[in-house]
């Protein structure tokens, strides 16, 4: 029988050319994100949010066609979970900007709010279902987010106490959480030699 720990690692060649794929295709997304903000006269927040949220429905369909070509016998369930998860962060990032026309704000937000508690059940869900190894992949993400920020936090807010710099607001301030948080996961997942 054949473990996680026999599988043979891709060639360190097929790895890197595999990251420089994703490179180039997370640098056409930004372009064309940066170009949409830019037709639209997105502030910096707004634009972040919308990279983030195209980031995450990306990864979700890349999963969704991943999943499709998955053996019967590997189990599905994390899966589906994680394509869940992504879709709803990108739903969730997108509301605020590109809410329906004919909802007012308190709509909009009642929506937010009821995708936020989908995505809290559908994470314990995923977290509940996931094997040792995603469950640290999934740690060691919300570990290395809570340093990372937590560091930039603190040098930003002495700056901004000190009046070198200027208030951002809790919109970006979610970008930014989120951009670090999805550099983290990928980080985490390669070092585990998940694609």
């Amino acid at each position: 029988m054949t473990t996680l720990t026999d599988t043979p690692k891709p060639p360190l060649a097929l790895r890197i050319l595999g990251i420089v794929t994703l490179g180039g295709l997370g640098a056409l997304t930004g372009y064309g994100v940066t170009q949409i903000a830019l037709m639209r006269d997105q502030t910096w927040a707004d634009s972040l949010a919308t990279a983030m949220a195209v980031a995450l429905l990306a990864i979700a369909a890349l999963s969704i066609i991943t999943l499709a070509r998955r053996p019967s016998t590997v189990p599905r369930a994390c899966g589906f979970l994680q394509i869940a998860v992504f879709l709803l962060a990108g739903a969730m990032l997108l509301l605020p900007m590109f809410g329906p026309a004919w909802a007012n704000a308190d709509v909009v937000f009642g929506g937010i709010v009821v995708l936020s508690v989908l995505q809290g059940v559908a994470n314990l869900m995923l977290w509940r279902a996931a094997d040792e190894m995603l469950r640290r992949i999934m740690a060691e993400t919300a570990a290395t987010a809570f340093w990372v920020l937590q560091t930039a936090l603190f040098l930003y807010a002495a700056a901004e106490r000190l009046g070198l710099v200027g208030t951002v607001s809790g919109w970006g301030l979610i970008g930014i959480l989120m951009a670090v948080y999805l550099l983290a996961s990928i980080v985490a997942s390669a070092r585990r030699g998940i694609h």
